[in-house]
């Protein structure tokens, strides 16, 4: 058995590095989400997502991802993107 070492750090250093982590956080969040339109078309979502035409095909025949149809385009919400890869 392995014996482990706890080491404890004063409140203040745990605190800061909590508000930096969260400050990085949003911060990037905001950078990735102000360079996208809220909806996407299909090569915007594999950008977006950072996957292949082909992969994305799948994921709307298997109906797997949300999108909504209309006539022969396809648009992608960014925010239910985002919902679908948390649970991938």
């Amino acid at each position: 058995m392995e014996e482990q070492l706890k080491v404890e750090l004063p409140k203040n250093v745990t605190d800061a590095i909590t508000t930096a982590v969260f400050d990085t956080f949003k911060t990037a969040q905001k950078a990735s989400t102000n360079d996208w339109p809220l909806y996407l078309s299909k090569k915007q979502a594999c950008k977006y997502l950072n996957i292949s035409n082909k992969t994305l095909d799948e994921w709307i025949e298997k109906e797997d991802i949300p999108y909504k149809h209309i006539g022969k385009t396809y648009r992608f919400n960014r925010n239910d993107l985002d919902k679908f890869m948390a649970t991938k």
